[in-house]
């Protein structure tokens, strides 16, 4: 299918990348036309299009974090890392309307070949979206598909006109009159408003006013004398700013001109700085609009379709959605004539360049792409592989040839670590895919990929694929990698490899059942200075005592690894590499496990990323991991300190490795960070060839059920023996 995707500088391109999977809470859903939105896209054309520079100065909280990353990672590493951001082409858009071609095994309401409108992130510019359920809402008999596709964009204005509170006879003035603020304008219209339009362009402001706004107003040093005068004095009861610009002007404008304890409403992106004056000796109430209305950014909502009882929450943004397409239905509000011009899809870039049109050219309406009516979904045939006999160990290769990969994944570590770790070590990149088709398009073309596939299932049923790398979220790690041990596919999973003991269980009867390779990417064990340190530890051939400290960063909140379900918290998602790092270490098994910990509130205990673990080894040593989310960024990630008999070694953070013995001391420096991903893919390769694994499933195993006893011993604070 054709996406259209932009890069940081600003380049538009059109891709042919696969379609999206439709989850069991989502529909999919043709596009007939998708929307432009001249305001908000502008805005994120031109910020692409600055220097540098430019850019540093309106994020400067961007470029604290590159020098924190430079001062943890070195100079090149960030420099590399910052090179492939801005190369990277993401999708854009957020306001479509289709065809249902697929609807998800929750979804109720909706059937195949039902007209839809669609918002969010899911609503790209793309011959095929995968949407939400409440990100969806039916188009009523009456409104076009081409008016239908501006239902999101109509959505964030009707949430702007309700945190306004507007009445009946209310004055209220707009404030930018691009797209947004002429639909705002409508819809006030439509609630018995008395509308002020104000634009800095007066053909704008004309344009409200031919659509039924009572005032149209060109801003200038007379425009709030102009509104006193129409309002007898007064001002007006709410002021919505719907202008994008840099500069805080809309805001003082509307504290002019609103009245005595007015109220002010910002919909658009504009500088939210105002001096206290002006909003003090009127009382203003100054409220920030959240995009569509209740549930934007809410994953409950957006993502797992849980909708919230219309007793409490009676607009939702699903019901502002369908509250747009009804007005229009009714009569009540037109948006048709708001579309400035239509393209098809393949003319994307002329589109998006209008928008970088001098003030006076550019669409004040909609810019819409349009899609090919036919059904553009591919699909493929099911594919059905029988289990391989049972073996006790894994069958060499008896292939001469580079083994060949295929990719499930190519998310930012997978693309920026393992594959070219892949290519390092020799294999063969066939295919890849999974995960949203603008990466694995992106993959192709950067690595070299014979083909992309259209799914998962596709890769891993691909004839011409010997080992299949799993490194999706986390919640799909077992089932993929059972998956693709059934049909007869060695396996490097991305840890975790499991999110539960019985998806462990699955997955290992599945390794012991297929007589195929199994590697998580436990990849610190093969880090040289980890594997230096073990063989100085090991001399003395004496228990050992090891604290391992990790310092890992907050995540933002509402981050996939928090949610049980897809990332199951950070323990298992990243504190793995700690017991195994601590495991390999030791060369015992973990038998007891106890942790403590804290985490934010509105965290399942689960999830808690703020955590000290003891753990006890089969041959009485000893290891503790404090694990947190808190401190300055400054501090280095890892840090490991060992004991044994005579000697200590310390890891800081896989650049240095110091090692005390009685009679002497040696620091060793290598030239970079090396936490052993390399070495890793290397070993995983040459398993498959000799058909004995890199890592005994039993340690895999081990390890595995330690750090799922982390989290049992979080949520029911005592300890946890580990039995494998």
């Amino acid at each position: 299918m054709k996406q259209v995707l932009q890069d940081r500088s600003g380049l538009t391109v059109v891709r042919d990348v696969p379609a999206p999977p439709c989850p069991p809470g989502a529909v999919l859903v043709h596009n007939l036309f998708s929307a432009i939105s001249s305001g908000t896209e502008r805005a994120r054309v031109e910020l692409s299009r600055k220097s540098l520079l430019a850019k540093a100065r309106e994020r400067p909280d961007l470029v604290r974090e590159v020098v924190d990353r430079a001062r943890r990672e070195g100079i090149r590493s960030t420099r590399e890392a910052v090179q492939r951001k801005l190369s990277e082409e993401t999708p854009v858009g957020y306001s479509s309307a289709g065809r249902v071609i697929e609807v998800g095994a929750a979804v109720r309401d909706l059937a195949v070949d039902d007209l839809v409108a669609c918002g969010g992130g899911s609503a790209t510019h793309a011959e095929i979206v995968s949407v939400p359920r409440n990100l969806c809402a039916k188009v009523p008999p009456g409104v076009s598909l081409e008016a239908a596709s501006l239902t999101t964009i109509g959505a964030i204005a009707l949430h702007g006109v309700r945190l306004a509170d507007v009445r009946v006879g209310d004055r209220v003035a707009v404030i930018g009159c691009g797209l947004v603020g002429q639909i705002t304008c409508r819809l006030l219209r439509a609630a018995g408003a008395e509308v002020f339009a104000l634009d800095l362009e007066p053909a704008r402001a004309d344009a409200a006013v031919r659509a039924g706004a009572e005032h149209g107003l060109a801003v200038g040093p007379a425009t709030a004398k102009r509104v006193l005068t129409e309002t007898g004095g007064i001002g007006v009861d709410q002021a919505i700013v719907t202008a994008a610009t840099s500069s805080n002007d809309p805001l003082l404008l509307a504290a002019e001109i609103a009245r005595d304890r007015g109220a002010i409403v910002v919909v658009g992106d504009v500088r939210i700085e105002a001096p206290r004056a002006p909003l003090y000796d009127k009382e203003l109430s100054v409220r920030v609009s959240r995009s569509y209305g209740p549930g934007r950014y809410d994953a409950e909502y957006e993502e797992r379709g849980l909708d919230y009882p219309i007793s409490y929450v009676r607009w939702t943004e699903r019901r502002n959605m369908e509250a747009i397409l009804d007005l229009q239905a009714r009569g009540r509000i037109d948006l048709a004539d708001l579309v400035d011009e239509v393209f098809a899809v393949d003319e994307a870039a002329r589109a998006y360049a209008r928008l970088a049109d001098p003030p006076g050219e550019r669409p004040y309406g909609a810019l819409l792409l349009s899609y090919d009516s036919r059904d553009a979904l591919s699909r493929e045939a099911l594919v059905v592989t029988a289990i391989p006999p049972v073996g006790s160990s894994p069958e060499p290769s008896t292939r001469t040839a580079p083994i060949r990969i295929g990719l499930i994944g190519p998310g930012a570590f997978a693309s920026n670590v393992l594959v070219p770790a892949f290519v390092g070590a020799g294999a063969r990149l066939e295919v890849v895919g999974g995960g949203a088709g603008p990466s694995a398009d992106a993959a192709r073309r950067r690595f070299g990929f014979a083909r992309v596939a259209q799914s998962a299932e596709a890769v891993i049923a691909d004839d011409d694929v010997d080992a299949v790398v799993v490194a999706t979220r986390h919640g799909s790690h077992a089932d993929l990698s059972i998956q693709a041990l059934r049909a007869g596919k060695h396996v490097f999973c991305e840890k975790p490899l499991a999110l539960s003991p019985e998806e462990l269980e699955s997955v290992v009867e599945a390794a012991v059942t297929a007589r195929r390779i199994l590697a998580v990417g436990f990849n610190r064990r093969f880090s040289p200075l980890l594997r230096e340190l073990r063989d100085f530890l090991a001399e003395p051939a004496d228990r050992i005592a090891a604290s391992y400290r990790v310092s890992a960063g907050r995540l933002e909140a509402g981050h996939w690894t928090h949610d049980l379900e897809q990332g199951g918290g950070r323990i298992l998602g990243e504190g793995c590499h700690f017991v195994d790092s601590l495991r390999f270490l030791v060369d015992a098994d973990v038998e007891l496990v106890h942790a403590t910990g804290y985490g934010a509130p509105e965290l399942p205990v689960q999830a808690t990323d703020r955590v000290a673990v003891n753990l006890t080894f089969s041959d009485g040593s000893i290891g503790a991991i404090l694990y947190v989310a808190d401190g300055s960024p400054r501090v280095p990630k890892e840090r490991l300190e060992a004991y044994t008999a005579d000697r200590t070694g310390i890891l800081d953070d896989y650049r240095a490795l110091e090692l005390l013995a009685p009679t002497r001391a040696r620091t060793t420096r290598p030239r970079r960070q090396d936490k052993g991903h390399r070495q890793e893919v290397e070993a995983f390769l040459r398993a498959i060839e000799r058909g004995e694994p890199p890592v005994p499933l039993e340690e895999i195993v081990n390890v595995s059920m330690a750090t799922l006893a982390v989290v049992e011993s979080l949520r029911t604070s005592r300890p946890v023996r580990v039995e494998t």
